[in-house]
């Protein structure tokens, strides 16, 4: 039977990698879905191609990915190399055998965000390309306004932040976001077509 000491440690293993995965996840989400919105919607601005407008969209998810989860694994490698250096040098009477347990990885934080990505961003993405040219800017910014609030719920979830704060703070950021790149492709599709 486990003492009350061994069952708090059992109960820690992991949980700085998790909080990490967890962190990965929500901002890989959140930008997958602001990132390809303001993509999409700066290619509808600019009166772009059906084709154009899904190939825009795709390289942005794909490239979106990539460099998000190359980020992580660089930071997420930089902050395990430091709990490492830690652990060997400046707390002597930490148990190493469990603190090596709960190192973060790079991977893990990688993997989540390099998915969140792929995840929030098909729904802008989706909305665009399923709607008629008309209402591909108003179901693309209702999708992006509902996604981004999932999101936010989602990353309150049992936390003491408040989620109406926290929606309407990434609401406003998508927001801002797909009015500058439609505003954008707007002024080019003047200036070059």
């Amino acid at each position: 039977m486990n003492t009350p000491m061994e069952s708090s440690k059992t109960k820690n293993i992991y949980f700085w990698d998790k909080l990490n995965v967890l962190r990965a996840g929500i901002l890989g989400a959140n930008d997958g879905i602001i990132s390809v919105s303001g993509i999409v919607l700066g290619a509808t601005g600019a009166n772009l191609s059906n084709t154009t407008l899904l190939v825009s969209g795709i390289s942005g998810m794909l490239a979106g990915a990539c460099s998000m989860a190359g980020g992580e694994w660089i930071s997420v490698s930089a902050q395990h190399d430091v709990q490492e250096y830690t652990m060997a040098h400046e707390n002597p009477q930490v148990d190493v055998d469990l603190a090596q347990k709960d190192l973060l990885v790079p991977f893990h934080a990688a993997a989540m965000s390099f998915t969140a990505f792929i995840i929030g961003s098909l729904i802008p993405l989706l909305a665009i390309m399923l709607s008629a040219p008309s209402w591909r800017f108003v179901n693309t910014a209702i999708a992006m306004v509902i996604a981004l609030s999932l999101n936010a719920i989602i990353s309150t979830y049992e936390t003491t932040n408040s989620t109406k704060r926290t929606i309407v703070r990434n609401v406003v950021i998508g927001i801002l976001t797909i009015l500058i790149t439609y505003g954008i492709g707007a002024l080019l599709h003047v200036l070059i077509g």
